[in-house]
């Protein structure tokens, strides 16, 4: 068996996986050969193996195997050992030598030591200043020689550590080597002729992903929304892709591509004890519903994004390398121009895969029941070929980033709604007024406990342009027959341009705001319920 040299070509990555195709080219004398694709990477899937060629021969047979590698030679070892204790002698003669100059150190300063501090018996004559000038000289000059002796030996020391750490590794991976199985897939060729033939490997791996990012650029004067769509590569296979054609695909291989079947669903009566002492308790309060369901049930999709104008910038900005893209009966392609260099690293490959530019409408919304803030959004469609799929983006508007959000998948031709954070050149307020109670019934007629509620919402808009605004509210739901809620301010009879109200009691004004124009709603309802209940959830 003849081993080939090949290299990766393309590389179709999915959302939690990749697949591989490998090329290797040969000149091969008529006959039969046995070719090998060896070092193939740990996590490839057995059954994903295919095996394809050009040129004048038939492929006989395509066999995965696991294979040791083979052991390396005794005189391989011996020759690493050998070096082994040749550099570990060396930094042993290196250690010595730093302790013997550290002695010689310590020598010098005990004989200044015992300079510098005389008997009682000593003569004053004997502490001249040439004497001591002299001393001193000569303990620096000494003192220099050490220090210089010793920062070389231990440099010396430290290139021998390295050396000694190298071999050490060679050795453990000679070692790891022999334990580890490596992946191969051999080729059985029938040459019909001499030539020359392509040989292409094809094959699926775990551990790689792509994630879609996008950055959302708006210009508020031009009403524009650029949006740039890029993917994030990862992977860590096993083998790097060098070189590498990229493609992206939607596709899913990881969910069964077969319909669930259906069980039958059957029902019966289960017998069971009532509890001791009946059933207690009252009405139970449905839970208030969130914000974002508040937002989803009366309008379209919304998703956070941003953008950025480049009208101010004084140079024309770069265009960038886009991909094409191929739409399949189930799935998207897009093909990543130019070649690519992928590390088995798990590190970030980003990738430009469409940048575009969208007409926007512009609308202001706010909930100030719960935020005190007014939040700008644009709708936009997307008129291009390429799915905009959920990921992550980040949020610039005219020029300035904004914030990190989200984006649903958004199909060619559908509308979403984009949110771009706040603006405080319009300002809302919410304000309790009263809560009060009226009470109704008498002898004959059934006593009733209602409870009014008054608001005001006020909003101002101080910008020099005039918007377009929707505000939120809410009503309680009644979960019980019993249970009667009435809007009594603002009036309501239908759906308006003006005032929508929603099977979820959730409240929609809408507003046209001139500049410096306010506006104010007041907002009143009644909860009614018999008196000798209790109501939670209000």
């Amino acid at each position: 068996m003849e081993t080939l040299i090949s290299q990766v070509a393309l590389v179709t990555v999915f959302p939690n996986r990749a697949q591989v195709m490998r090329t290797a080219q040969k000149e091969l004398p008529a006959g039969e050969h046995w070719l090998v694709f060896d070092n193939l990477p740990a996590s490839i899937d057995q059954k994903s193996v295919q095996v394809n060629g050009v040129g004048k021969a038939i492929i006989s047979k395509v066999q995965f195997q696991q294979a040791y590698p083979e052991p390396p030679s005794s005189d391989e070892v011996a020759q690493l050992q050998e070096k082994k204790q040749t550099h570990a002698t060396a930094i042993r003669v290196l250690q010595e030598k730093i302790t013997r100059l550290q002695k010689q150190k310590e020598v010098l300063d005990g004989i200044a030591k015992k300079i510098i501090s005389p008997t009682e018996n000593a003569l004053a004559s004997d502490l001249n200043p040439a004497s001591w000038l002299e001393m001193l000289t000569f303990y620096q000059q000494q003192l220099a020689v050490c220090d210089a002796q010793i920062l070389e030996t231990e440099q010396q020391k430290q290139k021998e550590d390295v050396v000694l750490s190298r071999l050490n590794w060679q050795i453990q991976q000679i070692s790891s080597q022999n334990q580890q199985r490596k992946n191969q897939v051999v080729v059985g060729l029938e040459m019909r002729e001499a030539g020359a033939v392509e040989l292409q490997l094809s094959y699926v791996v775990d551990n790689a992903q792509w994630k879609p990012v996008y950055d959302l650029r708006v210009a508020t004067e031009q009403k524009q929304m650029q949006i740039v769509y890029r993917a994030i590569i990862q992977q860590k296979t096993g083998e790097a892709w060098e070189n590498a054609t990229l493609r992206l695909s939607t596709a899913q291989p990881a969910i069964s591509g077969q319909q669930p079947e259906l069980s039958p669903w059957r029902v019966q009566i289960m017998d069971y004890e009532r509890p001791k002492g009946g059933f207690t308790g009252g009405s139970r309060a449905m839970p208030q519903t969130s914000m974002t369901n508040l937002m989803e049930v009366q309008e379209e999709k919304m998703d956070w994004m941003g953008w950025e104008s480049d009208e101010e910038a004084e140079e024309t900005p770069m265009d960038m390398v886009t991909a094409t893209v191929e739409t399949k009966s189930t799935s998207v392609f897009f093909n990543i121009a130019g070649k690519h260099i992928v590390k088995s690293d798990f590190t970030d490959h980003q990738v430009t895969i469409m940048q575009a530019d969208f007409s926007a409408h512009f609308r202001y919304s706010t909930v100030p029941k719960l935020s005190q803030y007014v939040y700008l959004k644009i709708k936009v469609k997307n008129e291009t070929p390429y799915p905009f799929l959920a990921g992550e983006t980040n949020i610039f508007l005219d020029n300035n980033f904004v914030a990190h959000a989200h984006m649903n998948t958004i199909a060619p031709t559908e509308e979403f709604w984009t949110f771009l954070g706040i603006d405080e050149g319009i300002k809302i307020e919410r304000k309790f007024l009263k809560k009060y109670e009226k009470k109704e019934g008498g002898m004959f007629t059934k006593k009733m406990r209602i409870w009014i509620y008054e608001y005001l919402i006020t909003l101002k808009n101080h910008k020099t342009t005039t918007e377009e605004i929707v505000i939120w509210d809410q009503l309680p739901i009644s979960s019980n027959e019993q249970i009667k809620v009435h809007l009594l301010e603002p009036a309501y009879k239908e759906n308006t341009d003006r005032l929508k109200k929603n099977d979820l009691e959730y409240l929609e004004w809408f507003f046209l705001a001139k500049p410096s124009e306010e506006i104010i709603i007041p907002f009143k309802f009644s909860v009614e319920y018999p008196q000798d209940v209790q109501v939670v959830g209000l």
